[in-house]
């Protein structure tokens, strides 16, 4: 049985190894907007891909023992809610909206399933 301050200890890890990720992927990412036309249309579906593969490289790379699929459940929501408030705060602002639940949702579903394959893979 893991203690709380351990459960702390590795999300933290896991949200901060995301949002080194999700940082460099978004100034790559900047980058390419400002060589190439890139439709406008596609920015959101790339951040959301951002954001998914950030929730999968913090959860691999943070969870292991047992409970994979709740610890990366949990994870994986925490990273979406932590990752949207630093790039709100660097951006235009943040504000609630069903989006950003859907996102909660898809990252906790992302962290969960990450999760089972860490878990299972690091036996």
């Amino acid at each position: 049985m893991l203690d709380f301050k351990s459960v702390l200890v590795t999300y933290l890890k896991g949200i901060i190894i995301s949002i080194i990720f999700s940082l460099i992927a978004v100034l790559i990412f900047a980058g390419v907007i400002q060589i190439f036309s890139v439709p406008l249309n596609a920015i959101k579906p790339v951040a959301v891909a951002i954001k998914i593969i950030s929730v999968i490289i913090g959860v691999f790379f943070t969870i292991k023992g047992e409970k994979g699929i709740i610890n990366g459940g949990i994870l994986g929501g925490l990273i979406i809610i932590f990752t949207c408030i630093l790039f709100s705060i660097i951006g235009s602002g943040f504000k609630l909206s069903l989006s950003f639940l859907w996102e909660i949702l898809l990252g906790m579903a992302v962290g969960a399933i990450s999760g089972i394959f860490s878990v299972n893979l690091k036996k």
